[in-house]
């Protein structure tokens, strides 16, 4: 019996993540452009709205998280290579930190009173976000060419 169609091969799913690491890329560019122009002027374009962007990013990482531990992902690596598995589960356990400081920003941003928190709480999860895909480059590279 075939596969069903709708499942793409391991290298399509890691192709796929690939490509939400990409489109994520350029939502963290907007969200330093955000911090920005928060901290030289009073009013933003509506493109940097700070929580149409959060509220996005909210959602991005959700979908793009799951789709990371899922079994085909994340669950395909730890079976290829059982002794990745306790990295994997910090990155898994990085996601959920992530995603709480997400929602906090998202309350943050709802008050203008506190644009310098904002602005510091979202630098800080870019770079939390940047040194996460270095771990999990580094995780991929130990799969395709372990030592």
């Amino acid at each position: 019996m075939a596969a069903p169609a709708n499942l793409p091969s391991l290298f399509g799913r890691f192709t796929a993540i690939l490509q939400d690491h990409e489109h994520l890329g350029t939502t963290l560019k907007q969200l330093r452009s955000m911090c920005a122009e928060l901290d030289a002027r009073p009013l933003l374009p509506l493109e940097l709205s700070p929580p149409r962007l959060l509220e996005d990013l909210q959602l991005d990482l959700s979908q793009h998280f799951a789709a990371e531990e899922a079994d085909g992902y994340f669950g395909t690596i730890a079976d290829e290579v059982p002794p990745l598995l306790p990295r994997i589960e910090q990155l898994k356990s990085e996601h959920a930190a992530m995603l709480e400081a997400i929602a906090m920003l998202c309350q943050i941003a709802a008050d203008a009173a506190l644009r310098a928190e904002l602005c510091e709480r979202t630098r800080e999860l870019i770079a939390n976000l940047e040194q996460h895909e270095r771990s999990e480059s580094l995780l991929l590279r130990e799969l395709f060419a372990p030592r």
